[in-house]
């Protein structure tokens, strides 16, 4: 190691005009023989290893303003000191090192505990804290930036430098000497949680778990990523080399060395308590993970059989077998150990399964907490390995069996994050806009669950001008994604409420996450009708109002991971459960606003690298934006969109640019070698043998765009359950080959005088036809419809009991409003209140007949 001459350095700096320019200040030493002092601080403006040794050879201004540094401050402060309590030689990290030396770095990173330990005494300079004292309660406002104590306590590198020193001193702002970490011990172990005893005695003093020493480390934050990790390397006694960049793999490699020299499970048990929930990888991702694992204990192998039989008798287990076979088969042995190979850790643990979920288990660890609990993750299987998992169904009532297991370790081992794309434009049509997210931001319109990270996202919408709001939820749990839309009645009217509104419904969510999953499951078709095609639809009405928000998503496994959130008039069928409905969806093509259920197709081409399913024309005259009726493979014309624009008050001149897309055309090109002349031609895909080729193709489609939604929702009421041509292919000439390229069909001529468009010189072969889904007619559910009935009875009844009423003067117990018709009457109003009365029979026989 390098150390400071205090001497030298105080020499030096009390001479600085006349002092030789070769004045040497830094000199080799052993940390085993040398007496020395070292320096604890948090790092300001520093002065590196290059600028101390070459001090005087810097100009007199560069000079001056190294020396006017709060870090050469300390360091001659720290000089002092040292001079003081007759020490030579001081190690001070900014200085000591030289950086631009990786390898020197690395040794220096892994010695730097040792260090710390063997030092004669530490000095722990507090630059944010102004008293001679440390505080006894968190302060938020004097300690704003660090979380209410001073920053020297949540730095992840000062934590060794607390632990290691056998004699630490503290010392204010103004170098006041504040106490030692013995005298202070009681205050120490309530600001870092760290037991006083080891304060005072070391980290031998104790057997500590792995999860406990981790928890210490939990709330500390470094400047580098990787420091989380490098930083506790010496509390675990082990060494790795740096390596600045790989991120959260420096923790992952943390942990696969610890496990080389201690058998301790609890470096499995973070998180004993699902607060931050993540699936896959059973090593955590950082310290903060052992943020409530302070208490957790080691527990011997002898010791753990006769607990975990403790365990069975408490949770009322039972099997086939005796509780002394089971016992045989649990071998203290072949529990105490476990050794990270290529296929995963490798591990002897009891485990349980799930009454619900036959592939999730709750595996026992060798550890408890305070009051002698043992402590359980839990664990789902994935074929060879077994991940990470978090549930909260019921165990089966059966003994534990003990099994050799592979859990999974690597980062990067079976991690399939699912980058939804959400699309919520039909929503803001309705003026619904996306408020906020949690327990993340989204960046743009791409929402991402990981087995690794949060499986749960919650977005919230509102309408400032309703003060109305509702939430979806997008999750995975155990490898199945689920969906699900919250309402609630309460009005959004001020800010804080639809805050607090986000993390209500992720709470609720969470905790309802394996039902939606299993009901997900349950409610999936079966191998033989499922298709990759399939898209499932959940709404919900939002109270207090005639809306109902609605999502539509597809199906993750097979790639479609398009989410659609829309808000539309309420057709109706939202009472009762909030039930999940499937329709078939031809999503292949270009990107097309909502649902687009395909009609007929008998081709294929690529549209700007999208394949697109189309159909031939037979021999009419399509025009992008027709719609009419189609059935049995053929449409018959009503409109078009674009000629209706004028009727909704829209100029077709200004916005019909906007509504459309041209696109390059290109199709088989197996085909189209095989032919002789093939310049400008393309070639369609076809699974038989009735290819056509097209001469100098475009593709014109309908815009996938906010004006292209409002112009179909426009239209929705006088156009239900019409079909859209979506997509039409301009050529100049075409003809059909088979799979040789061979002419098959000369009478092409024909079909050009049943295609041709505005333009004499273009034909129209091929066409997309599509319906819309918010053109389709929602059937109302039998439920409601049943409900209405009964609601129409009723009131009937009722207008006909006070009708009664009104016409012969009897007395009722109808209440206030017979009181207020006799009332009413006596004033001589009978005419006027019948025919009220009438009149709201036939408005409320419309408003519930559907």
């Amino acid at each position: 190691m390098r150390l400071l001459d205090v001497q030298a350095v105080l020499d030096r700096e009390k001479n600085i005009q006349q002092a030789e320019p070769e004045t040497e200040v830094l000199k080799d030493g052993d940390d085993e023989t040398t007496g020395y002092a070292i320096l604890s601080h948090r790092w300001e403006a520093e002065v590196s290893y290059q600028e101390m040794i070459k001090l005087l050879k810097m100009t007199e201004r560069k000079r001056d303003e190294v020396r006017q540094r709060d870090g050469y401050q300390k360091i001659i402060k720290s000089c002092e000191l040292a001079m003081r309590d007759g020490y030579s030689w001081l190690w001070v990290d900014t200085c000591c090192i030289d950086k631009r030396n990786s390898a020197e770095l690395s040794e220096a990173i892994n010695s730097m505990y040792r260090w710390y330990e063997n030092s004669q005494v530490c000095y722990a300079y507090l630059g944010d804290v102004e008293e001679p004292s440390l505080p006894s309660q968190r302060d938020n406002s004097g300690f704003s930036k660090s979380k209410g104590w001073p920053e020297w306590f949540v730095r992840g590198w000062t934590l060794q430098e607390l632990v290691a020193p056998k004699q630490l001193e503290f010392f204010n702002r103004n170098w006041m000497y504040i106490g030692n970490k013995r005298r202070l011990a009681p205050t120490l172990e309530k600001i870092t949680r760290i037991p006083a005893n080891i304060l005072g005695q070391g980290l031998a003093s104790e057997r500590l778990s792995i999860a406990q020493i981790m928890s210490w480390a939990a709330h500390r934050q470094t400047t580098r990523v990787e420091d989380r990790a490098y930083s506790l390397m010496g509390l675990f006694g082990v060494s790795m080399p740096m390596l600045y960049g790989e991120g959260e793999k420096a923790f992952q490699r943390l942990q696969l060395e610890i496990m080389q020299v201690s058998n301790d499970q609890s470096i499995f048990a973070w998180d004993p308590y699902g607060r931050t929930p993540r699936y896959g990888n059973v090593l955590a991702d950082d310290p903060s993970y052992f943020q409530d694992c302070h208490d957790i204990q080691i527990v011997d192998s002898d010791q753990f059989i006769d607990k975990l039989t403790d365990y069975v008798r408490s949770h009322e287990l039972k099997d086939h077998g005796t509780e002394s076979a089971w016992r045989q088969v649990a071998h203290p042995q072949q529990m105490s150990w476990f050794v990270a190979t290529n296929a995963g850790i490798q591990i002897c643990l009891p485990i349980i399964p799930y009454r619900d979920y036959p592939s999730v288990f709750k595996a026992i660890l060798a550890c408890s907490d305070n009051d002698g609990n043992l402590i359980s993750v839990d664990l789902v299987s994935r074929g060879s390995t077994y991940d990470r998992s978090f549930n909260a169904t019921e165990i089966l009532k059966t003994y534990p069996r003990v099994e050799r297991l592979y859990l999974t370790y690597s980062p990067d081992a079976d991690e399939t994050p699912c980058h939804l794309t959400l699309d919520d434009r039909g929503a803001s049509c309705h003026g619904f806009t996306r408020r906020s997210t949690f327990p993340r931001e989204i960046i743009g319109d791409t929402v991402t669950l990981s087995t690794r990270t949060n499986d749960l996202m919650v977005v919230v919408y509102v309408n400032d001008e309703t003060k109305s709001r509702f939430a979806i939820a997008l999750g995975f749990h155990s490898g199945q994604g689920w969906v699900h839309v919250a309402c609630d009645g309460c009005l959004a009217t001020e800010e804080g409420r639809w805050l607090d509104f986000d993390v209500k419904v992720y709470d609720v969510m969470w905790n309802a996450r394996a039902q939606h999953a299993l009901r997900t499951v349950s409610n999936e078709p079966d191998n033989y009708s499922r298709s990759r095609c399939d898209s499932f639809i959940k709404h919900a009405h939002i109270p207090q109002s005639n809306w109902a928000a609605r999502v539509v998503w597809g199906r993750w496994d097979a790639g479609n991971l398009k989410v659609t959130v829309d808000v539309e008039q309420c057709p109706g069928c939202c009472v009762g459960p909030l039930e999940r409905t499937t329709i078939f969806n031809n999503r292949d093509g270009l990107g097309v606003l909502g649902l687009m259920k395909t009609g007929h197709k008998s081709h294929e081409l690529k549209l700007d690298s999208s394949l697109v399913q189309l159909d031939e024309c037979s021999g009419q005259k399509i025009v992008l934006g027709d719609y009419g009726d189609f059935s049995d493979g053929n449409f018959k014309r009503r409109g078009n969109i674009f000629e209706d624009m004028p009727v909704l008050g829209i100029d077709p001149t200004d916005t019909a640019n906007r509504l459309t897309t041209v696109s390059r055309v290109s199709g088989d090109e197996d085909i189209l070698r095989c032919m002789r002349h093939r310049n400008g031609l393309v070639v369609t895909f076809h699974e038989g043998n009735h290819h056509l080729a097209l001469y100098q193709p475009t593709g014109l489609s309908l815009a996938n765009n906010q004006q292209l939604m409002l112009l179909l929702k426009a239209l929705s009421e006088r156009l239900a359950d019409k079909y859209l041509v979506t997509t039409v292919i301009h050529c100049s000439e075409f003809y059909v080959v088979d799979s040789q390229g061979e002419l098959r069909d000369t009478e092409a001529s024909p079909l050009k005088t049943y295609n041709c468009t505005t333009e004499s010189d273009s034909l129209t072969p091929l066409c997309a036809i599509a319906s819309p889904r918010i053109w389709r007619r929602e059937s109302v559910r039998a439920q409601r419809r049943e409900q209405f009935r009964s609601i129409r009875e009723h009131f009937f009844d009722f207008c006909e009991k006070s009708l009664y009423c009104i016409l012969h003067g009897v007395a009722s117990t109808s209440g206030a409003v017979l009181s207020y018709l006799h009332k009413k009457t006596r004033r001589g109003d009978l005419e006027d209140e019948l025919f009220h009365l009438q009149y709201s029979k036939t408005l409320f026989s419309l408003l519930t007949t559907w």
